[in-house]
């Protein structure tokens, strides 16, 4: 009998195999048009219509554009082939088997709860492609909860079997103390129980597979090792009641191996075309992940493996507890109880200000953000299941009860490790590196690294995420030093690099460092918006063939940090000053002064410690009002708005800027497409 179970395997991946590529083939204008909330990145979203909503008067959500999705969609269609692949081959295998009128009777339940998960998840689709906006996550809940109910009667009402009966009160929940006797003695306090039980554990796990399909290939790997970990299990118990049960995880796994394919992970990224060609196809939508992981739930409560699942399936407990604490439970806690001293409040700000575990959630876009190769995530994520789904096999097969136990304990405290490095690398710091082949008398750079600034059995505990073109040359004061391989959160550190690049002239570093930092997140940092808006202008003034206003001021074609004086800075772009003047920079307080100055403030203030307001860094606006150049210094920089602009008009374009300068009589033109503007 067991070729014919794993027969089942087979006819699933070949159906599969060939479902993906009629649907690829008939139906490649499937895709969805939903676009997420917050900081949207086109690589973590589908669609053939690109569906923006926005707030209207009253509260509601109301549609603001609708335009073409981009070529980087996929057809959402391989769920449906999996659910056809899962159900021909149950079916087929049944046949084969000549299975008695009780276990069809349990994988006509199987195959039904995987039609009604299959259906919530479609629905969920069809709306995404046709809507724009896929049904809100209480309407999933709620569908999702209302076929693991209907599954869970079933189960409790149909089966009579004694292997498999579900009526009665069994271990381990009736050997709990006090629990155990109430569920056995109590009316209805078992039947109550175990519909609540069936339907927690189905309803979760449907959802947290769903969540895991966020990645190219990382949920259809994951499926495969928990599905053949749970026939492993189902096979060696050598009970011919959970046949169906068995055919099913199968069917599951054979199903997800001819969906790899279509769906194989690669370093591919949309907004990193240097990563590579992507090389998934199709994606299988919430119609196939809600499905296939409803089903397993299912089979797992039958085979009384509830537990195990935790262990089998421990990557998609980490996925939906990850999601579940951050987003649902953390940000929702903070946003009422936490005020953040910077702020002053606890609302009005991006929840990534808060201090939460992970960076994003689900679990691997944490890791994602991180910069970490994307077909290495996934395989690591496949070899972390894997391993997992061995120590749940050993969990329940072992011989002795101390091996069983003890894979118990291995595959928990793996999934403990694996939870808190998320925690561990979720903040940034600014360091030194030296650039990959670079001679050796070469100054180390500024990079960017997440983790710790440590080393331990000569390995390092940190990773980088950017390097610049700048040296620690370019920090000018000891304060700025004391910040280099200081842990502080993602936004802050990017502020700071960025900054640092952009006072030394690497414009192109400045603006790739802070281009990652989100709206949300920039809106209270006004003065890198400001200044990433002006670094965008001078790039796009450089691109269109233009001296920017310091190239008119200094006559080079370079920036004024390296022109002829070659230890003077940059001018300030928020305050229009240059300090690279030693007397305007001495009187502005940011550059070194001479060391006669130096000697004579220090003696000065001997006896007299600073007050809060003398040792308080000015902002840009005081600067701006207190610094007067002297007489010796160059007019200050052009303005790069037209000669008639406000002094809060948008900064223009090269085109467009010279189209308003040229013309003095004529209206402000219009900016013609593919102006830059802040």
């Amino acid at each position: 009998m067991t070729p014919i179970l794993l027969g089942a395997l087979v006819v699933a991946f070949v159906v599969s195999i060939v479902g993906c590529a009629l649907g690829l083939a008939i139906f490649p204008w499937f895709r969805s048009g939903e676009r997420k909330e917050g900081h949207f990145r086109p690589d973590q979203s589908t669609g053939s219509y690109r569906v923006e909503l926005r707030k209207g008067p009253n509260g509601e959500k109301e549609i603001k554009s609708i335009r073409p999705a981009s070529p980087t969609e996929l057809p959402i269609v391989g769920g449906v082939a999996m659910l056809l692949a899962v159900s021909s081959a149950a079916i087929t295998a049944g046949i084969l088997l000549q299975l008695d009128f009780m276990s069809w009777e349990l994988l006509g339940i199987l195959l039904l709860a995987l039609l009604g998960f299959g259906i919530v998840g479609f629905v969920d689709d069809w709306r995404k492609v046709y809507k724009g906006v896929g049904i809100t996550e209480v309407q999933k809940f709620a569908g999702v909860l209302l076929v693991s109910l209907a599954a869970a009667v079933a189960l409790n009402r149909l089966i009579t079997s004694p292997h498999l009966s579900a009526r009665l009160a069994y271990p381990p929940y009736s050997d709990f103390p006090g629990l155990g006797h109430l569920l056995v003695n109590a009316k209805f306090a078992w039947i109550v129980f175990f519909l609540l039980m069936t339907a927690t554990v189905a309803t979760t796990t449907a959802l947290a597979v769903d969540f895991s399909d966020g990645m190219d290939g990382l949920a259809g790997g994951l499926l495969v090792s928990a599905g053949l970990s749970f026939a492993a299990i189902i096979l060696g118990e050598g009970t011919t009641a959970l046949w169906p049960a068995a055919i099913c995880v199968l069917a599951i796994a054979g199903a997800a191996i001819g969906y790899l394919p279509f769906n194989w992970p690669s370093s591919w990224k949309a907004k990193s075309p240097t990563f590579g060609k992507r090389r998934a196809k199709i994606i299988m939508g919430d119609t196939g992940s809600l499905a296939l992981g409803g089903l397993l739930a299912l089979v797992a409560v039958i085979s009384r493996d509830e537990f195990v699942l935790i262990f089998i399936g421990g990557v998609f407990v980490l996925e939906g507890l990850s999601a579940l604490i951050s987003a649902r439970i953390l940000v929702r806690f903070y946003r009422h109880f936490m005020v953040l001293e910077r702020y002053n409040t606890g609302r009005g700000f991006a929840h990534t200000e808060f201090p939460l575990p992970f960076l994003a959630t689900p679990m691997h876009h944490h890791f994602d953000l991180l910069n970490w190769d994307r077909r290495r995530l996934v395989y690591g994520a496949w070899l972390l299941g894997a391993g997992l789904g061995v120590l749940g096999v050993a969990s329940t097969i072992g011989t002795f009860t101390w091996e069983r136990y003890l894979a118990r304990f291995a595959a928990l405290l793996l999934m403990v490790v694996i939870w808190q490095t998320a925690p561990w690398t979720r903040s940034f710091f600014v360091g030194l590196a030296r650039r990959k082949g670079a001679p050796e008398g070469e100054p180390q750079r500024l990079a960017l690294y997440y983790g710790f600034p440590f080393k331990l059995f000569g390995r390092k505990l940190h990773g980088r995420i950017d390097i610049t073109s700048i040296t620690e040359a370019d920090l000018t004061t000891p304060a700025e030093r004391l910040l280099l391989w200081q842990r502080m959160p993602v936004f802050d550190a990017r502020s700071v690099l960025g900054y640092w690049c952009y006072r030394a002239g690497a414009l192109e570093d400045a603006r790739r460092i802070w281009s990652r930092l989100p709206s949300k997140n920039l809106e209270y940092r006004p003065e890198i918006q400001q200044m990433l808006g002006e670094v965008k202008h001078r790039l796009a003034l450089q691109a269109d063939g233009m001296p920017d206003e310091t190239d008119l001021l200094t006559g080079d074609g370079g920036d004024p940090a390296r022109a002829a004086d070659p230890d003077a800075a940059a001018p300030d772009e928020v305050t229009g000053a240059n300090f690279g003047h030693p007397e305007v920079a001495a009187h502005a307080g940011i550059w070194p002064l001479p060391p006669q100055q130096r000697l004579g403030r220090v003696a000065a203030f001997e006896d007299a410690p600073p007050t809060a307001d003398e040792t308080r860094l000015p902002d840009a606006g005081s600067l701006a009002e207190t610094i007067e150049p002297p007489a010796s210094l160059p007019p200050p920089p052009l303005d790069a708005r037209p000669r008639d602009a406000s002094a809060s008009a948008p900064l223009w374009s090269a085109s467009a800027w010279t189209s308003a300068t040229s013309a003095q009589t004529s209206p402000l033109p219009k900016p013609a497409p593919g102006d830059v503007g802040r």
